[in-house]
C-alpha cells in the first residue's frame, strides 16, 4: 500500500479518538457535578424538569419534596444539577395590580350573584325553608 493512502485513515482514526476522549471528559465532569448536587437540603432539578428539595438519600434512591410539600422518590442518576426553583420576581407595582384585579373580580361576582337573585327573597342563615314559607303565607 502506498503511504499516501494510509495517511487519511490514520488522520480519521486520530480525530475519532480525540472527539471520544473529549466526550468522556465532559461526561466525567457532568457526573462529578451531579454527585456534588446530591446533598440533603439542596434544591435540585431532575432530567425531566422536576424541581424539588432533597429530604432523604437512601443508596441510589433520592426523595425530593416538591414546592407543594409532596414527596417523591427518584433515582440518583435522574438528578441533573443543583438549581433553585425559578419563581417569577414580582415588583411592588405588580403585586398592587394583582390585588386590584382580584378585588374587582370579587365585586363582579357579588354583583352577578345579586342580579341573579333579583326580587327573590333570600333566606338568612337563621331561617329555614319552613320559616320562610310561613312568613310568605302570613303576608
Amino acid at each position: 500500500m502506498d503511504p499516501l493512502m494510509i495517511a487519511p485513515f490514520v488522520i480519521v482514526i486520530g480525530l475519532i479518538w480525540l472527539m471520544s476522549s473529549g466526550a468522556k471528559k465532559a461526561q466525567q465532569k457532568q457526573l462529578e457535578h451531579r454527585k456534588a448536587a446530591i446533598v440533603l437540603g439542596n434544591n435540585v432539578v431532575t432530567t425531566s424538569g422536576f424541581f424539588g428539595r432533597i429530604v432523604d438519600i437512601d443508596g441510589d434512591a433520592v426523595t425530593l419534596e416538591s414546592p407543594a410539600g409532596d414527596e417523591t422518590v427518584w433515582l440518583a442518576t435522574s438528578i441533573m444539577a443543583q438549581m433553585d426553583i425559578p419563581f417569577a420576581d414580582l415588583s411592588e407595582a405588580d403585586l398592587l395590580l394583582e390585588e386590584a384585579e382580584a378585588d374587582s373580580e370579587a365585586e363582579t361576582e357579588v354583583e352577578t350573584a345579586a342580579e341573579s337573585f333579583g326580587n327573590q327573597r333570600v333566606l338568612t342563615t337563621a331561617e329555614t325553608p319552613s320559616d320562610a314559607d310561613q312568613n310568605n303565607e302570613s303576608r
